[in-house]
């Protein structure tokens, strides 16, 4: 097995050309020849022998050698066949009840990247589907698991290293923020990242990525060096400013559309102890509440170590608001948050934490074992809007209250201008915001219930909630297209809320290092540069 060096991909094997110099497929690739540099002769695998000789070739014939295939390469413990114990503790330990609904025909764990090639290369000669697993955090069937097909789980590939002057840490699709945060956390240090404990690396960065330190540095896209990439010919690039640009630029949010990354190599913070926590509001108080958001929003510029969101639910029948506010230095009264302060709380639950203590008390706030939904939208910041839009949710909870676990919160997130400024370093990144138009506000609707049955209730429910949300900030003129990927609900096309250049500019770049669509027709779950997963009909 080869680790593929830039100059080494760039290489003929056999006679094929596998990429030109541009990285760009070769019009006279071969699969087969492209196994080859990995080692992996076809004639020598039995399942691809029998495969051939089936006249009628289907998706299931096609997966079954494909995993066949993996098996007689990898052994049993690496891929996991339907029914085994393995196999079971991949699709039972999705966050959400809907992903563990998608039944793989087998589940493929890597243990480095020029496997994950193999894999791509395997779902390509047979045409068996395929998806990618890192944390497993989205909430939609199919998102990271593929229905019928091979599952990659990146469980296995979990390494986190420094580089020599520790300015860069190397991190492996299978970590979620815990691990990345425990393993840098006795050099003083961080990266860019997640808020909750269990969410993965993967499409958290491909998706922008907010953190609590996002007012200082921005997005965690925005603080990608370097990222590894298995690309549609296997081949492993390195995608950054100098090398493959585009591709670089696609990723900074554009998702799974581009290949499969393998290595997220991001620039390292310091992280100092924290303080935070939630404080409780009643109801008479939400104007208040709402006042205090805006202002903390507006003041980013004034003081980039606040981060907060507020979380708007009804809790035993009371409706309040919880507003977690995050200061990234061990500050008991940072001047930012005083008006938070001075608004009598019914619970507070500050207190000095590390990075590692916080995303473990924030990961209680994320149950796993429910049905949910994150479906978002975004528009300016306007006070009077943020009002109206809590006062409309509440008077349509009484609608699904009493579905069996429903738990219907809606949350107000602020893009502030720092963080929207950041969106412009190392080249930019494909999402389309622009600080001119900012501050952005970002409200999505959380929800989680207990049964299928109420599946088509909840989706319509929210689907008309935002309608008249939508409206009245059209009517405002107030609107914003941009969708964040990583609360996006299968009902919705973030790519297309990048902005036509944006999205056209996406296309283009998927067309020229990706040809055949391998990372659109073969890897179909997610969010794809065509359109929605799923088109609402209720």
């Amino acid at each position: 097995m080869l680790s593929i060096s830039l100059a080494g991909a760039l290489a003929a094997i056999g006679g094929v050309a596998l990429a030109r110099a541009d990285g760009v497929e070769a019009s006279s690739f071969n699969v087969t020849e492209g196994l080859l540099q990995f080692g992996v002769n076809v004639s020598s695998i039995p399942a691809l022998d029998s495969f051939n000789t089936i006249q009628a070739r289907s998706v299931d014939s096609g997966c079954a050698a494909a995993c066949a295939s993996l098996s007689f390469l990898f052994g049993s413990q690496k891929v996991n066949a339907q029914n085994s114990a393995l196999y079971n503790n991949f699709t039972s330990s999705f966050w959400s009840v809907q992903q563990e609904e998608a039944q793989p025909h087998c589940v493929f764990r890597p243990s480095k990247n020029t496997d994950v090639s193999i894999a791509v290369l395997l779902s390509r000669l047979t045409g068996c589907p395929f998806a990618a697993r890192s944390g497993g955090h989205a909430a939609f069937k199919g998102a990271s698991s593929s229905v019928g097909g091979i599952s990659i789980w990146f469980k296995d590939m979990k390494a986190v290293t420094l580089s020599a002057d520790k300015s860069v840490a190397s991190i492996e699709p299978g970590n979620n923020w815990l691990s990345v945060y425990s393993a840098l956390e006795p050099y003083g240090l961080a990266t860019v990242g997640g808020r909750a404990s269990s969410i993965g690396v993967g499409g958290f960065v491909l998706g922008g990525g907010i953190s609590y330190h996002s007012n200082l540095y921005g997005w965690t896209s925005d603080n990608v060096q370097s990222f590894e990439v298995v690309t549609s010919t296997g081949i492993i690039v390195t995608a950054s400013e100098s090398s493959f640009p585009d591709l670089y630029w696609a990723l900074r949010g554009g998702g799974n559309n581009f290949g499969l990354v393998t290595k997220y190599n991001l620039y390292t913070i310091p992280c100092p102890t924290m303080r935070g926590g939630a404080r409780v509001f009643t109801e008479n108080n939400f104007p208040q509440v709402i006042d205090a958001f805006i202002n903390v929003v507006n003041n980013a510029t004034v003081d980039g170590k606040a981060q907060q969101y507020v979380a708007f639910l009804q809790n035993q029948g009371l409706n309040i608001a919880s507003a977690e506010l995050t200061y990234v230095e061990d500050v008991a009264d940072p001047a930012i948050f005083r008006q938070y302060r001075s608004i009598p709380a019914i619970t507070d639950t500050t207190s000095t934490k590390t990075l590692v203590e916080y995303v473990k008390y924030l990961e209680t706030e994320n149950p796993f074992g429910y049905r949910e939904i994150y479906w978002p939208i975004t528009v300016q910041l306007n006070e009077e809007f943020s009002n109206w839009v809590v006062n409309l949710f509440y008077s349509l909870i009484p609608q699904v209250i009493n579905l069996k676990g429903a738990n219907p919160v809606i949350i107000y997130q602020g893009i502030t201008v720092p963080q929207l400024n950041n969106m412009k370093r190392h080249g930019g990144n494909a999402l389309g915001l622009d600080a001119s138009h900012g501050p952005v506000h970002l409200m999505h609707v959380a929800f989680w219930w207990e049964d299928a049955s109420d599946d088509d209730t909840v989706y319509a429910w929210i689907h008309a909630f935002w309608d008249q949300v939508i409206a009245k900030a059209q009517e405002m003129g107030i609107y914003n297209e941009y969708i964040y990927m990583n609360y996006a609900s299968m009902f919705q096309d973030p790519i297309a809320g990048y902005g036509t250049t944006n999205k056209a500019r996406l296309r283009q770049i998927a067309k020229v290092l990706d040809p055949t669509g391998v990372f659109q027709k073969l890897q179909p779950g997610y969010f794809k540069l065509d359109g929605a997963p799923v088109t609402f009909s209720g």
